[in-house]
């Protein structure tokens, strides 16, 4: 009996859908990858830990890396489509419609790039110029970004708006003004992942003096709210 309770529990069928999903299993690699990031920083700091307790951590994070990548092949692919379906979304505002294309296209754009590093780092093929593509993975990483924050404030804008008019009406469609609220929940909830994320590619580009501790911070947050997120999409 408390086996079958075990087995046939609500939260254990919710956890496997959850690991079912290849979404799912990225974030909560993510996270470990970036908590690697951030103790091997911290080590760093203290100065007086073995070199080698930091390497260790360091080629642990190298190698959740790596299994991400493998994870994402095909995906620009996906971005590709995207952006077609965001393009031919003609009913969609001008400016929501092409930040989307935008991002979807720097997206695949960076996933390219992506797996062009995993193919060199695997020695799968030898890239002539791999800091090149390093620093395109990055840029093509950070346009997507600027692309959805561009459309994400625009996005923002136009529903407080909304949600202010629909407060003000004498008699409020409650059912629309929860639909707008929680439209703005998701669209802040992106922003903010956003701005997390962009951490990492600036310091990959040396565009601010970001230390490895704090971008290892910004990626664990990041990573906890998408998997809290994909763990709502499957309850």
């Amino acid at each position: 009996m408390v086996v079958n309770a075990v087995v046939y529990h609500p939260t254990l069928a919710h956890l496997l859908r959850y690991f079912d999903s290849t979404v799912g299993r990225d974030k909560l690699m993510r996270i470990v990858q970036y908590f690697a990031r951030f103790y091997a920083a911290y080590l760093v700091r203290k100065k007086t830990v073995d070199p080698a307790e930091i390497s260790k951590w360091r080629a642990f994070m190298s190698l959740v890396s790596t299994a991400r990548k493998i994870l994402r092949v095909g995906k620009p692919l996906q971005h590709l489509k995207a952006a077609g379906v965001a393009f031919d979304n003609k009913a969609s505002d001008a400016f929501i419609r092409y930040t989307a294309v935008g991002r979807q296209l720097a997206y695949a754009g960076y996933l390219t790039c992506d797996f062009a590093v995993l193919a060199h780092s695997t020695k799968l093929v030898t890239l002539k110029k791999p800091d090149l593509i390093q620093k395109l993975y990055y840029r093509f990483w950070l346009s997507g970004i600027i692309f959805s924050v561009a459309g994400g404030i625009y996005k923002h804008v136009g529903l407080y708006q909304r949600d202010v008019f629909l407060s003000k009406q004498a008699e409020k469609d409650v059912v629309a003004v929860k639909k707008v609220q929680a439209e703005r929940a998701k669209a802040n909830t992106q922003l903010a992942l956003d701005i997390l994320d962009s951490t990492i590619p600036i310091s990959g580009l040396n565009l601010l003096s970001i230390d490895d501790g704090s971008v290892g911070v910004a990626g664990m947050v990041s990573s906890f709210i998408g998997a809290s997120e994909q763990w709502k999409s499957t309850a």
